[in-house]
């Protein structure tokens, strides 16, 4: 398993899981999805249950429902499946790597640890295990160990992609900025479509005045092209480079593919700040704040338009729901105090 952890990276995802603050979705639609996913979920356990009751000896099967409930977040019977298997088979190395990987996934990093070792004792040329210890290392900060681990599986494999990528996180988390690229760079050398490093190493460029970010981020969308992360990744890169008509086409894609909050919130900003189109920029900041109801800087930027255009009683309001939501935010309040004077 790959992971990312750069702060902004994680921010952007932290903002994309909470797409809404309100559950603005009606009872029978509700209900619809429920069905669906249990009509998904039937269909994917029934003839694995089926196989199992013919053919119950078969670690194989344990591990394909371990992989099924995995999908379903379901780590806990997902691990249940793979020790039957390993009772039935305990010299399969992939059966310990994936629970390792569903215990790492739930937080269980000694336990993980554990079963790693345990591959190593029965393949002790296991480069995905070294990996993995590696990325628990990573986690849990030891990032010295964490080089040693992906040292280690580099020595067995000089081409591993995965444990060049690791050593740019590492290399990321001690600010050592060049020597992250260049692991990044080495990682897409040994894996052309490595889309996580090249979102690494757009990230690593985004401020910088050349062009890098962008040729990184259109190499994500080559290998991912509906990636939200990667189409708003590039968008922002425009924007902030005053790119602005491909950083409002990048944006409009990505709200074609699934809305998101953030995406309509700048392309409210780039109206009303770069082009001056208040009432485009009022459109895109009601989209932002219907899909997520406690958007206070949305409030914030709408109220400005509103002051823009003259419409004073809107913008109070708007200047007052934010400081419902947010009571410190300051610039609110002086915004506030500016309409009511002026009223």
């Amino acid at each position: 398993m790959k992971f990312i952890y750069i702060l902004i990276l994680l921010f952007f995802s932290a903002l994309f899981s909470c797409k809404t603050d309100a559950n603005q979705v009606d009872e029978s639609e509700q209900t619809n999805k429920k069905d669906s996913l249990e009509f998904v979920r039937k269909s994917e356990f029934e003839p694995i249950n089926e196989e199992l009751k013919n053919n119950p000896n078969n670690p194989t099967l344990y591990i394909k429902r371990a992989r099924a409930y995995q999908k379903f977040k379901q780590s806990d019977l997902a691990v249940e499946d793979i020790d039957r298997a390993i009772k039935l088979d305990s010299l399969v190395p992939e059966y310990y790597l994936l629970k390792a990987e569903l215990q790492k996934e739930i937080g269980n990093y000694a336990d993980a640890k554990r079963t790693l070792d345990k591959c190593l004792m029965m393949d002790n040329q296991n480069i995905q295990a070294r990996i993995e210890l590696g990325w628990i290392a990573f986690i849990i900060q030891n990032y010295e160990q964490a080089i040693e681990y992906a040292d280690a599986a580099l020595r067995l494999n000089v081409y591993a992609a995965e444990a060049y990528y690791l050593k740019g996180m590492i290399f990321y988390e001690q600010n050592d900025s060049s020597k992250a690229i260049s692991s990044f760079i080495t990682a897409t050398e040994q894996e052309a479509d490595y889309y996580e490093a090249y979102i690494q190493l757009g990230l690593l460029h985004i401020n910088q005045p050349n062009t890098l970010a962008k040729e990184y981020f259109k190499n994500a969308l080559r290998i991912k092209p509906t990636s939200s992360e990667a189409l708003y990744n590039y968008g922002y890169t425009c924007q902030i480079r005053g790119e602005y008509p491909e950083a409002i086409a990048t944006y409009q894609k990505m709200v074609e593919i699934e809305p998101f909050r953030e995406p309509y919130f700048n392309l409210g900003f780039i109206h009303q700040e770069y082009l001056g189109k208040y009432a485009e920029a009022i459109e895109y900041y009601t989209i932002a704040i219907q899909l997520s109801p406690l958007y206070y800087v949305a409030y914030y930027n709408r109220g400005l338009c509103y002051e823009k255009l003259g419409n004073q009683n809107l913008a109070e309001a708007d200047f007052r729901k934010t400081l419902n939501i947010k009571s410190d935010y300051s610039y609110a309040g002086i915004a506030l105090d500016r309409v009511l004077k002026n009223k």
